[in-house]
């Protein structure tokens, strides 16, 4: 599976001076199956399209993710993170049944899973706490905790420097990953793979 579309309201700098319609997001990003690659200058919102998928999915480092004041657009008091899942196969799709909506692609039935993370602050600008929600209507059902364990991701930081952040080092999360992979395991024969 993998994240199909991204939409935010009042997200950071994504956000408007209109009231709020869920109908007519601030920001859609569509997503393909594989490398997706966000390019920008610096200031330009890709930072806070990476973060808003981390606040939804949280990641498996040890890091604490969640709203600040500083997230919602000019002092808004509500925020929407929507992220959509598409090219579920069966054995991740039995995972999610009770959220899981459907829509055609090319004449063909495939199942959609669609977060819903809707943020609010009270009369005083106190943040509400909120779950994670997930659903093809408007507002979605509570996600439970075995469920979102199946949604984890890693995350590796922005590159700002590529060449000194893709070198290995002692503790890079990219080595880390690199390491687990088959390709740089050794085989029966103590042998390493080559590339």
């Amino acid at each position: 599976m993998y994240i199909s579309e991204l939409k935010l309201w009042n997200f950071r700098k994504y956000g408007s001076n209109n009231v709020f319609d869920s109908s007519n997001p601030d920001l859609i990003v569509p997503f393909t199956k594989g490398l997706n690659v966000l390019i920008g200058e610096n200031d330009s919102g890709k930072t806070a399209i990476i973060d808003a998928i981390k606040l939804v999915l949280k990641t498996h480092a040890y890091e604490w993710i969640k709203v600040e004041n500083e997230d919602f657009h000019k002092n808004e008091n509500r925020l929407r993170i929507e992220i959509e899942f598409k090219g579920l196969k069966d054995n991740q799709a039995k995972n999610f049944i009770e959220w899981l909506g459907w829509t055609k692609e090319n004449g063909i039935d495939i199942p959609v899973l669609r977060l819903i993370y809707d943020v609010s602050k009270d009369k005083d600008g106190r943040i509400l706490p909120t779950d994670i929600k997930a659903g093809m209507d408007d507002v979605g059902f509570p996600l439970n905790a075995e469920a979102r364990d199946y949604l984890k991701c890693t995350y590796l930081k922005a590159l700002r420097d590529a060449n000194s952040d893709l070198t290995a080092k002692k503790n890079s999360r990219l080595s880390q990953i690199l390491q687990e992979h088959k390709l740089f395991k050794k085989d029966k024969n103590n042998k390493e793979h080559i590339l």
